[in-house]
C-alpha cells in the first residue's frame, strides 16, 4: 500500500495525564500543521472514548493514525482498529507524550519533535505482533482485549488497580507502588500451561511481553519481540519480601530470569487458570479484570512506523 504522506489522522485524549497530554498538545499542534498542512484529528470525550473513536475512524476510511498519548491511549486506539478490523490496513504512530511511555522504548520511537517528525516522513515501517487476552470483568463476564505491549498477573495487576486511586501520576509512580504495596499482597496459586509444559504453584507475578518495558522502564520481560510469532513469558514463583527487595535492581537491567525463581521463555499459547486466591490482570498499564486468562497472539500484525 503506497502511503500518503498528507493522510495522516491524529488522534487525541483530552483527559489523558489528567490533561497533561491535551495541553501538550496544544503546543505541538502548530508545529505539526507547518510539517503536514493537511493533517486532520480527532478528540475523545466521555461519551466516545478512544477505543469507540478510532474504530470509527477506521470505519470511516482513514488508513494513517497517529495517537497522541501514552501507553494506555496505544492500548485503547489497538482495540478500537482491531474491532473495525483494520489491522492489514492501518498504519499506525504513536507520539509519546504520556505518563507512561513504555511501548515506544521498545520502538525506540523519538521523543523530540524534529525527529519524530522525520521518522514519520521516512515511513519505515515493522509488522508488530498483536496480543489477545480472553479473561473475565470487573462484573464477572468473559471478556476479551488485545494489547500492544505488556500483559501482567498476579502482583503486577494489584498495583496497577491500586495505583488508578493515585493523586498524582508520574514514571516513577509504578516502581514506587510496587516496593510499597508487597507487605499486603496475597500470593495467588496458579496453573500455567504453555506448549506443553505445566507449572503450578503460588506465584508473585506473570508477564506476557510483546514490547520489552512496562511500569516505568522495568524490563521484566526482556526476551520480548515485537516481531516474534511467540510470547515471552515470564513467571516468578513466590518469593519473600526481603528477596524481592534486594534484586528490584534487576527490574531495570534485563537479568530477573538470573532470579532461581524466575522462569523466562516463549510460548504460542498460554493459559493462566488460579487454582487458589484471586488472580488478577492488566495489558498496558490497563487494569482489565481478573482469571482465569489464556492468552496468544493475533494471526494479522499493526504496521507500526518506527525509526530508520
Amino acid at each position: 500500500m503506497k502511503r500518503d504522506k498528507t493522510g495522516w489522522h491524529f488522534l487525541i485524549n483530552p483527559a489523558a495525564g489528567r490533561g497533561k497530554a491535551w495541553r501538550k498538545w496544544q503546543q505541538l499542534l502548530p508545529e505539526l500543521q507547518l510539517a503536514f498542512p493537511d493533517l486532520t484529528w480527532a478528540a475523545s470525550t466521555p461519551e466516545e472514548g478512544m477505543a469507540a473513536l478510532a474504530a470509527a475512524e477506521v470505519r470511516a476510511g482513514r488508513t494513517h493514525l497517529v495517537g497522541v498519548g501514552g501507553d494506555g491511549t496505544h492500548h485503547d486506539i489497538l482495540n478500537g482498529i482491531v474491532a473495525a478490523n483494520g489491522l492489514g490496513q492501518v498504519t499506525y504512530a504513536p507520539l509519546p507524550v504520556g505518563t507512561g511511555n513504555d511501548w515506544v522504548r521498545t520502538l525506540k520511537t523519538p521523543r523530540g519533535l524534529a525527529r519524530w517528525v522525520a521518522m514519520l516522513r521516512a515511513g519505515k515501517t515493522m509488522e508488530h505482533g498483536v496480543g489477545r487476552l480472553n479473561y473475565h470483568s470487573r462484573e464477572g463476564t468473559p471478556a476479551t482485549r488485545c494489547f500492544c505491549n505488556v500483559a501482567g498477573l498476579a502482583y503486577d495487576a494489584e498495583v496497577v488497580r491500586r495505583s488508578e486511586t493515585a493523586r498524582f501520576k508520574h514514571r516513577f509512580l509504578y516502581p514506587f507502588l510496587t516496593l510499597w504495596y508487597l507487605k499486603d499482597f496475597q500470593v495467588p496459586t496458579v496453573r500455567i500451561d504453555y506448549d506443553g509444559q505445566t507449572f503450578t504453584g503460588p506465584v508473585h507475578t506473570v508477564n506476557l511481553g510483546i514490547g520489552r518495558y512496562s511500569g516505568g522502564g522495568m524490563r521484566l520481560v526482556p526476551q520480548a519481540d515485537p516481531s516474534a510469532a511467540t510470547l515471552a513469558l515470564t513467571y516468578a514463583r513466590q518469593l519473600p519480601v526481603w528477596k524481592v527487595i534486594a534484586e528490584s535492581w534487576r527490574f531495570y537491567t534485563g537479568t530477573v530470569n538470573r532470579v532461581k525463581e524466575v522462569t523466562a521463555t516463549h510460548a504460542e499459547k498460554v493459559v493462566i487458570t488460579p487454582v487458589g486466591g484471586k488472580l488478577e490482570v492488566e495489558a498496558d498499564g490497563e487494569w482489565l479484570g481478573v482469571g482465569p486468562v489464556t492468552a496468544g497472539l493475533l494471526h494479522e500484525k499493526l504496521r507500526v512506523i518506527v525509526p530508520t
